[in-house]
């Protein structure tokens, strides 16, 4: 990619509104960097006041707020927050994940409410507070600003990994959720893309692989680049096969 395109690309997040959910840690806080580092305004969630107070001190122009996305009663306050923040949105990226029983089981061994956080955190979330912020994508969209939810995926959401089952399961589900309603409201101009970062030196992989070589692993910050790039492609009405590659649910590397 030339200089040239390289910096339109990047130029093309100034003023963004985001908001990013599990942004302390992993690729939620290196896109929390990627995306201010492009001009964006960023909003950021986690379950944990100190991890989100932290991040606040690091980045003072972001806003930090402390909520959980498996909790039903917590989508509205986290919705009203936001925007309240941001005064309208443009990008949500549904980030948070939650691997299920730890250490990974298999499916027979996975106890039922194990099944059922994974479920909370990586589908029931995603598409309450989805839900809850539509009206202000598609204000979004009214107004050409362009409006995108993404939801990180994985490659267990399509390969069947043995002790994967709660993880793969909710991601699989969260996966054709994504293109489902991505069919159903582009004709609000609002696009939905299932992004697969790829396996990531995250603390969420330590706690599932403990003994992975961490140096054959992605860097966050080199998924946020892509993911970035993949949204300013998205967004961008000059790329219309970036629309097109989001509807299918395609990974950022088919995108960037």
């Amino acid at each position: 990619m030339s200089n040239g395109i390289a910096n339109s690309v990047h130029n093309q997040l100034a003023g963004l509104r985001a908001a990013i959910t599990g942004g302390t840690s992993g690729l939620g806080l290196a896109l929390v960097r990627e995306l201010l580092s492009r001009g964006a305004q960023v909003a950021f969630l986690a379950r944990g006041r100190d991890g989100v107070e932290r991040v606040k001190r690091d980045y003072p122009d972001t806003h930090g707020i402390v909520g959980d996305v498996s909790k039903k009663e917590d989508i509205h306050p986290i919705a009203i927050q936001v925007l309240g923040a941001l005064g309208g949105l443009d990008v949500l990226v549904n980030n948070a994940s939650d691997l299920g029983p730890v250490p990974l089981a298999l499916l027979a061994d996975t106890e039922c409410e194990d099944l059922e956080r994974a479920l909370a955190t990586n589908v029931l979330g995603p598409f309450r507070l989805t839900k809850a912020l539509l009206g202000s994508l598609a204000a979004s969209a009214r107004e050409g600003r362009g409006a995108l939810v993404v939801n990180v995926s994985s490659d267990a959401a399509v390969n069947a990994y043995p002790y994967w089952g709660a993880y793969g399961a909710s991601k699989a589900a969260l996966h054709h959720l994504s293109r489902i309603w991505d069919e159903e409201i582009a004709a609000q101009r609002i696009r939905i893309l299932s992004f697969d970062p790829g396996d990531m030196d995250t603390p969420l992989h330590a706690a599932a692989v403990p003994e992975a070589d961490r140096s054959t692993l992605k860097r966050p910050e080199t998924a946020a680049r892509e993911l970035a790039d993949a949204i300013a492609a998205v967004l961008s009405r000059g790329a219309p096969d970036s629309a097109m590659a989001a509807r299918e649910g395609v990974p950022c590397e088919a995108v960037g």
